[in-house]
């Protein structure tokens, strides 16, 4: 059952996977290309805001790779009416978490990409001897946190179903209204930024999709 629910998977989010893997692959190469002729690579500094820069974008392919996957087979369901899972022989809990389980499996694919790319990109640039390379921890980050960004747009779309973009619209007017109230009301700020903080940092909820990512540091 699994074999066949990732085939179907695969099926759905092929053209999706195939992009974010391409891009994930071409980014720190096209990244490269672009700053070496400009920076010339001449300290160490620059070369740890080039490994930011890549750092930074894979982050953001991981998070548009988890969220295009999980609202994908979703669409698909609801166009559907949902034929496909009612016709399994199985519960729906364990269709939705074979569903999950073999999505995260399709996402090793845009991270094996950036893995790749990255790894091509390091061997072009001379790295002296203090800075050092994590292309294979920048994948692992990458892959968990389309992983975390999947289960998020998951639960979304699986509990609000076709109220699921007037929910995310919401979610957005209360981080404006957030954002507004800690700006006119200074009082406040220091609580808020203490409760976003929590969450963003590890090991809160969100940690893995915020601080630093980076290909070469020291």
């Amino acid at each position: 059952m699994f074999g066949q629910i990732l085939y179907v998977q695969w099926k759905w989010n092929r053209d999706f996977l195939a992009f974010y893997t391409a891009v994930g692959f071409a980014a720190p190469l096209i990244i490269i290309w672009i700053a070496l002729p400009h920076m010339g690579f001449t300290s160490a500094r620059e070369l740890v805001s080039v490994g930011g820069a890549i750092g930074a974008v894979s982050g953001g392919i991981a998070a548009l790779a988890g969220m295009s996957v999980a609202w994908q087979g979703y669409s698909v369901d609801d166009r559907l009416g949902h034929i496909y899972s009612l016709s399994l022989p199985i519960t729906r809990i364990r269709a939705l978490w074979l569903r999950a389980v073999s999505a995260s499996a399709a996402l090793a694919f845009p991270a094996l990409g950036i893995w790749v790319g990255g790894l091509i990109a390091v061997s072009q640039m001379n790295a002296p001897a203090p800075l050092e390379s994590y292309a294979g921890s920048l994948a692992i980050r990458a892959l968990l946190a389309s992983w975390l960004v999947h289960a998020c747009t998951f639960a979304l779309r699986h509990s609000a179903g076709r109220k699921a973009k007037a929910l995310l619209g919401v979610l957005a007017v209360g981080l404006i209204i957030l954002f507004l109230v800690a700006a006119l009301a200074p009082s406040t700020r220091e609580q808020i930024l203490r409760v976003a903080q929590l969450i963003s940092s590890n090991p809160g909820p969100l940690g893995v999709l915020f601080g630093r990512w980076t290909l070469i540091d020291v």
